[in-house]
């Protein structure tokens, strides 16, 4: 029996699709091994979204080559997608599919491992108009299933390659969204996780006034599914409609990832990002006021080209009054073949180490304050591993025993809580 591993980096529909490869090479008769371990096959699942990324993915695949250098090394995904003649110069890489060729791996590996000599295989996101749907039938341990209901991004942050990784703005029908959730529900799974690349514009290039707030109804409906989580949802999505059924419905996880990038109106308007802030400010308050035991997290960007003191004043100041719960932060990567890759104002390597260093110590702070808001209070929770649970709204608890297999629904208590490092 061949072995095939997988090492998988970026963002949930990343994993998400690793799950639905794996499945695959399982039907063909593989088995998928931890990618510590030797195998066969060696596929990385790769991510562009920074220049850290694309590194971790060269290492990864080299790792793989030291592991058995007999192996077939595969890199598909976003990285695959954009920069495959860069990517094609690692020369441990033996196959380089795009995020439409991942579809279909398993084909693709047969035909190297029988001796094709083409290497190179990416036939380009952007020449694709239909959305590709990737059921995943089980996700082995783990506690919670995933739906992918949208692929591709047209916000075209000047920032952001994930457009040409990603491809156009496709949505999956509302009905086999359904489909898809009641099958995982009769199979045990409690809750599910919505992803998509641009999650809010779920529904546009399908009209008849089929939108995220539709979808969200629609799979409430579901008799036995205890919880809907969201993946990260662009500010400029979340309308009146959307807000109401976020915060009034206890079957949607308190949790929502809100992507701020910048607290200046002066950045975001380079950044090419459609709202202020004030306006990110006025939804995050709302939201908060609505389900005041929401977990609010957020990405924020340092260092953007034109990003002087005030202007990062002005990102600490507004993420400081704001109930924040977590901060992701990154500073900020030139991606070739985007409109900032031009951009006048560069800020050096070192003040954008200081200015991360500094957000994520507010992160930290924010982060323990809120968790510390529950201590001797009881939440929902999921098992996600032995001793780990989940609650809905995205605290990670270490329990005191065993509490049997992942996916169980648990009622824990929370009696200490610790800073983060």
């Amino acid at each position: 029996m061949k072995r095939v591993a997988f090492h998988t980096l970026g963002c949930k529909m990343n994993f998400h699709e690793t799950a639905y490869m794996e499945e695959q090479f399982r039907k063909k008769g593989y088995a998928v091994v931890p990618f510590r371990e030797s195998a066969d096959v060696y596929v990385v699942n790769t991510c562009t979204v920074t220049s850290v990324a694309d590194s971790k993915c060269r290492q990864a695949i080299r790792r793989a080559k030291r592991r058995n250098p007999n192996s077939l090394v595969v890199a598909t995904g976003c990285l695959s997608e954009v920069y495959p003649k860069e990517l094609a110069r690692v020369e441990e890489v033996d196959l380089i599919l795009g995020n439409v060729e991942k579809f279909s791996i398993v084909d693709h590996v047969e035909d190297a491992l029988r001796g094709s000599s083409e290497r190179v295989r990416v036939k380009g996101i952007w020449s694709e108009k239909r959305f590709h749907p990737i059921p995943v039938e089980g996700y082995g341990e783990r506690s919670r299933a995933f739906v992918k209901v949208q692929q591709g991004c047209e916000l075209f942050c000047s920032y952001c390659i994930i457009p040409r990784a990603r491809g156009r703005a496709v949505s999956e029908e509302p009905e086999k969204v359904v489909e898809q959730v009641r099958g995982l529900v009769e199979r045990g799974y409690r809750e599910v996780v919505l992803t998509g690349t641009q999650l809010g514009g779920y529904g546009k290039d399908l009209g008849n006034g089929v939108n995220l707030s539709l979808l969200l109804r629609k799979l409430l409906e579901i008799e036995g599914l205890s919880r809907l989580r969201l993946s990260s949802v662009e500010p400029v999505a979340f309308d009146g409609e959307l807000i109401d059924i976020i915060t009034s419905s206890e079957r949607i996880a308190p949790h929502f990832h809100i992507p701020l990038q910048s607290g200046s109106r002066k950045v975001l308007s380079l950044m090419r990002r459609d709202y202020s802030p004030s306006f990110y400010e006025s939804l995050i308050l709302e939201i908060a006021r609505r389900r005041p035991d929401a977990c609010i997290g957020t990405d924020v960007m340092v260092g953007f080209p034109g990003e002087g003191e005030k202007e990062f004043e002005d990102t600490f100041n507004l993420i400081r009054r704001l109930p924040l719960s977590y901060l992701h932060v990154f500073p900020y990567s030139p991606r070739r073949g985007t409109v900032a890759f031009s951009l006048k104002g560069a800020v050096p390597c070192s003040v954008k180490r200081e200015r991360a260093s500094i957000l994520r110590e507010l992160g930290r702070e924010k982060s323990f304050s809120y968790r510390s808001r529950f201590l001797g209070k009881e939440r929902d929770a999921v098992l996600v591993k032995e001793k780990v649970a989940l609650t809905d709204n995205y605290i990670n608890v270490n329990l005191t025993e065993s509490s049997g297999h992942p996916g169980r629904e648990l009622r824990v208590k929370i009696v200490k809580v610790g800073r983060e490092r």
